[in-house]
This record gives structure tokens, C-alpha cells and sequence, in this order.
């Protein structure tokens, strides 16, 4: 079992981390916030004894692993003030989990023969609760040194999770990726939410979202049982062109700059369709002429 491990940065996903491992018989040495205060919350948020609370130092002198769950923009000058403190020892691992930087970040603790890594859990954090539910069974990606990386990837098998092991170059679009498929799904909704208000349908956003979430339930459920193309439904899927034509009246009308989005994702959606089979050559041609 690699370890012990500690964590420096009392967010949710340090906290969460902390908190599965430990209950999975990873040992945590230790756990530091800004403030001792913030060092006994994470501890107790993350249900571990409060000799768990440490300070920095002792943290970084307890652990052979190291996380640091700050914020991206944190991570390098926090790596550098600890190099300059002589924190870093070597054969230690240190790791931070943002998904849009790579190891690389960490240089000032390679420099003195550490191993660096990046281990960005694939999820969505928007409470600690959520943090601790909807970690186990993630994808996590993994970018670094090999002998640090196979130490994490027993960490996601504990957490039964899928190790996705990315080289420093990927990392941005990869995280790009993901930014598109939950934060902007979040965007969308609230688009739609946004015209059940407007039109006077729903009294609120999350009272038009209450409405919409089975549809979304039900879209991402297509999405794991059939994958792509076959989750496609809709208009474009099924070559209404009719049924494109009236949103498109509609929208211009209530709002163009809707319309706008509208017309550039059914333009994404066309080579879907065509894949999954429902648009013969003359309908798309249609559509892409309705389109533009």
C-alpha cells in the first residue's frame, strides 16, 4: 500500500481524497489548511483523528506522498515555497490534482529528487457530500513520473475507479473535454430553464429545471446504455426539418442571439444523425441549407 500520504489545501477535493483513502487503509500522516483551524476542519471533514491536523512541515516530513489540493493558480507557488524552505526531500512524491496542468508544474520539487505526478479526479465537485459520493467509480487522470503513477494507480483501484494515464502534452484539451461535457451542460440547461421563464411556463429557473431534469436523466442514461451516435435523439436525428424550421422562427424572435446557438449545435449535431443512420443524403442537404 503506497503511503503515508498527506495533503496540503483543505478544498473539497483534498478533504474528499483524504477522507476515501483513509477509509480504504491508505494511511494519512497528515493534513494542512492556510490556518491550523483549517487544518482540524479538513480532519474532522474528512472523519479522521485530530492528531491528523498538522502543520505544514510536519505534514511534508510525515508523508511519502504529498497531494496539493489548492487551486491551479496556487499549485507552482506553492511547490516553489516549499522548495525554498527545503521541504521537498528525495524519492518523495508530490502530486497536485488539476486537471489543466501537467507535472511539469511541480519542477522546483523535481529539482530536488522528488517525483512529481497529476492525479485529476474526472468529476464534478459541487459540494463536499458530492465530493464523497460521486468520487468512487470515477475516471482519473494520470500524468507523470511511472513510479509515482503506478503508486496512483492503486489508489484508483481502491476507489474503484479507472486509471486513464495522459502524457503532459494532452493535458489541456483533455481537460477542455471535460469542461465541455459538464460545465456547459450546466450552461445549457440553464438556457432552457431560461426560455420556460421567459415564455412564462415555468414561475423560476429551478422550478423549469425540476421539469427538465428527467429529460436529462434520461439523455445521459442513452448516453451510457447506447453510446454515441445511438443516444441522438430529436429533430436533427430524425430529419424533421419542419419541427428545426419552427424553433428557428421562434427564436429569432424571442431571442436571436439563441437562435445563434441553436444554429451552430444543430450544425454539430448533422454528422451525428448521419452516422446514426436517420438522415438520407437529400434531408441533410435540407437541413444544412435550413442551417444556414
Amino acid at each position: 500500500m503506497p503511503g503515508p500520504v498527506g495533503f496540503i489545501g483543505a478544498g473539497r477535493v483534498g478533504t474528499a481524497l483524504a477522507s476515501l483513502l483513509h477509509a480504504r487503509g491508505v494511511e494519512v500522516a497528515g493534513v494542512s489548511g492556510r490556518t491550523m483551524q483549517d487544518s482540524r476542519r479538513m480532519a474532522s471533514g474528512a472523519h479522521l483523528g485530530s492528531r491528523t491536523a498538522r502543520s505544514r512541515v510536519d505534514t511534508l516530513r510525515a508523508s511519502t506522498i504529498v497531494f496539493l489540493t489548492v487551486p491551479d493558480d496556487a499549485i507552482a507557488d506553492l511547490c516553489r515555497e516549499i522548495a525554498e524552505e527545503g521541504g521537498w526531500r528525495e524519492g518523495q512524491g508530490v502530486v497536485h490534482c488539476s486537471g489543466a496542468l501537467s507535472s511539469e508544474t511541480l519542477l522546483p520539487a523535481s529539482d530536488r529528487g522528488a517525483l512529481t505526478a497529476s492525479f485529476h479526479p474526472l468529476q464534478a465537485f459541487a459540494s463536499l457530500d458530492a465530493a464523497l459520493a460521486n468520487l468512487p467509480g470515477s475516471t482519473f487522470a494520470l500524468e507523470g513520473d511511472k513510479a509515482l503513477t503506478s503508486q496512483l494507480d492503486t489508489f484508483v483501484q481502491l476507489l474503484g475507479g479507472t486509471a486513464l494515464h495522459l502524457r503532459a502534452e494532452d493535458k489541456i484539451l483533455y481537460h477542455a473535454a471535460a469542461a465541455i461535457a459538464s460545465n456547459y451542460t450546466v450552461t445549457l440547461a440553464a438556457l432552457a430553464a431560461d426560455l420556460l421563464v421567459r415564455e412564462g411556463v415555468a414561475s423560476d429557473a429551478n422550478t423549469a429545471l425540476h421539469y427538465l431534469m428527467p429529460l436529462l436523466r434520461g439523455t445521459i442514461e442513452n448516453l451510457g446504455d447506447v453510446g454515441l451516435p445511438g443516444a441522438l435523439t430529436g429533430p436533427i436525428a430524425r430529419g424533421d426539418t419542419g419541427t428545426v424550421a419552427r424553433h428557428l422562427e421562434a427564436l429569432d424572435i424571442f431571442s436571436p442571439d439563441m437562435a445563434h446557438l441553436y444554429r451552430h449545435l444543430a450544425r454539430l449535431t448533422l454528422p451525428l444523425a448521419i452516422e446514426k443512420g436517420g438522415l438520407d443524403a437529400d434531408t441533410a442537404r435540407q437541413l444544412e441549407e435550413l442551417l444556414d
